[in-house]
């Protein structure tokens, strides 16, 4: 467990404090969050890596939001554009077709506005993103049980001497991007058609889908071609999978301003980075949680996802008790040194 979420299991002690006193003393006026997807009946992307919420659960976070902050969009997020009042920005990560199918129409009905941000190679399903293979793989092993042939090749790919299922899981969630052809070569050991999976289920947003999005009031942004952790690829690779990304995102869809979201974070990017991105892009957005910037045009976000699942009330009041007491520390401020 995070130190973040020890603050998150600790809320009894805090939840009596209201959550404008907690701004006031953060000295904020606007909180930026982001989501995934929310669970329905056919949630099987990430059920044995992380929790999501479900419609309940988020219309609770959404109705919480209200109550207390005024929903605004990512333009006028960035352009400063809420100094006399409390104010929420949301946003949606992975392009996911769940967000057509579930979230947009719970938005429009709540009036709540939401930018999602895409993995340009994904999109129209034309591939997966490879932690979703991870939790394919997982699934299966929970459920089914492999034969001495399967054991051992697991074995061979994993570099592990003996098949134990807890010792096969732990070792599949630590496997990133780079092992995409090992973790292709499991799926076929298990028969999971990657193909099939994508044409019969469409876990990503289509074209389609998007352009009536757009319509509906909803923006797009880039989140990287294929989801790399930044901090293990090159600098030039960083720059490249950001800037493509954008750029074909903005062509493809005629947008007027150029957004980007981190895949999974912004740790190991260098200030390099943001000097040479700068002309290129409107805003780009982390996923820190609250969390200082002295780029003044890139903006940490809070994760409303963890191995729990946490109220918005716990996660917000949750994440000013934390950056407060982070401030006491000085430790509030990102490094990129």
């Amino acid at each position: 467990m995070s130190l973040k979420e020890l603050f998150f299991k600790i809320s009894f002690l805090y939840n009596f404090l209201p959550v404008h006193f907690l701004m006031k003393l953060a000295k904020k006026r606007n909180i930026s969050l982001f989501y995934h997807f929310i669970k329905d009946d056919k949630e099987k992307l990430t059920n044995n890596l992380y929790k999501v919420k479900n419609i309940t659960q988020f219309l609770e976070d959404i109705h919480f939001l209200k109550k207390y902050f005024t929903s605004i969009s990512v333009d006028d997020f960035t352009k400063g554009n809420y100094k006399n009042k409390y104010t929420f920005f949301l946003s949606f990560d992975d392009g996911l077709s769940n967000f057509y199918h579930v979230v947009a129409p719970i938005l429009k009905k709540e009036k709540v506005h939401a930018i999602n941000f895409l993995n340009s190679n994904f999109i129209n399903n034309q591939e997966l993103f490879y932690r979703y293979k991870i939790n394919f793989l997982i699934d299966f092993l929970l459920k089914n049980k492999l034969n001495q042939h399967q054991k051992k090749q697991f074995c061979n790919q994993l570099e592990l001497k003996k098949f134990y299922k807890k010792n096969v899981i732990s070792e599949l969630k630590t496997l990133n991007i780079h092992h995409t052809n090992r973790i292709n070569y499991l799926l076929k050991i298990v028969h999971f058609s990657q193909n099939e999976y994508l044409i019969n289920e469409k876990p990503y947003l289509t074209t389609y889908q998007i352009k009536d999005l757009l319509k509906q009031g909803f923006q797009f942004g880039g989140h990287s071609l294929n989801h790399p952790k930044y901090k293990n690829i090159s600098l030039q690779n960083q720059i490249e999978e950001t800037i493509t990304s954008i750029d074909e995102i903005v062509s493809n869809f005629e947008l007027e301003n150029k957004y980007f979201a981190f895949p999974f974070s912004d740790n190991g990017v260098t200030n390099e980075f943001f000097c040479k991105i700068k002309t290129k892009v409107n805003a780009t957005f982390g996923t820190d949680g609250l969390k200082d910037e002295d780029i003044n045009f890139h903006f940490q976000r809070i994760p409303m996802e963890y191995n729990s699942v946490y109220s918005a009330e716990t996660i917000i009041k949750g994440e000013l008790i934390y950056y407060l007491f982070k401030k006491m520390l000085r430790k509030h401020k990102s490094n990129r040194n």
